[in-house]
């Protein structure tokens, strides 16, 4: 199997804001572009549930340069998966990736609100960039700022397109992987979750009682 796309943006239809996400989309496709001569995976045509959407998503994960999740906190959901369930293929993904190549980095994690340090540890840990902070470079197409930020995706994706040159036995690490079930998945939900509180308390500022 052949990479396909340069970049898997993934998020949820409900995200709200459109207009940010039509912009982002065209931004990392320019940087895509630039680096891998691919095309982005952005799924704003609902592919059929099932096992044609499972079977058509998990290809488009392992045949992309690299992984962008759109998250907020309703990104992993127990009563709508998928984007949990392309998060997790994605994790499993990198670290199969890494015991080939170890400084391959798959997933550049957007952040809709809070900080990357109350997020859990699979998003956290990660160079997370915030939506609020990268909002205001869209206002203006070819603004300096926009430019400087589709040149930074640009070599991120660019590095991992040399890293993956010549290693032909990285197109059948898709082979080795195990497909979650949905138990597995709403566990693994479970678990990021509590991560994300616990990490989100341990942020919260300290009051103290005034003394007259």
């Amino acid at each position: 199997m052949s990479f396909q796309f340069s970049c898997f943006i993934s998020y949820r239809r409900d995200f709200g804001d459109s207009d940010f996400l039509r912009k982002f989309k065209d931004a990392i496709r320019t940087a895509g572009l630039k680096a891998t001569n691919k095309e982005v995976f952005f799924d704003d045509n609902s592919i059929d549930w099932g096992k044609e959407f499972d079977e058509k998503i998990c290809e488009s994960i392992f045949t992309s340069y690299f992984f962008v999740p759109m998250y907020h906190y309703h990104y992993l959901s127990l009563d709508k998966m998928w984007c949990a369930r392309e998060l997790f293929l994605a994790i499993q993904f990198e670290n199969k990736i890494r015991e080939r190549i170890k400084d391959f980095c798959f997933i550049l994690p957007i952040i809709d609100s809070g900080e990357a340090s109350d997020m859990p540890d699979c998003i956290g840990s990660k160079n997370a960039k915030q939506i609020q902070r990268i909002k205001h470079i869209f206002s203006k197409k070819d603004s300096k700022a926009y430019n400087e930020f589709v040149e930074d995706v640009h070599l991120i994706l660019l590095k991992n397109y040399k890293l993956i040159q010549g290693d032909i036995s990285f197109h059948d690490v898709y082979k080795d992987m195990e497909y979650p079930d949905d138990d597995e998945i709403k566990a693994w939900i479970r678990k990021q979750k509590e991560i994300e509180k616990k990490n989100h308390s341990n942020h919260l500022p300290i009051l103290t009682k005034k003394i007259a």
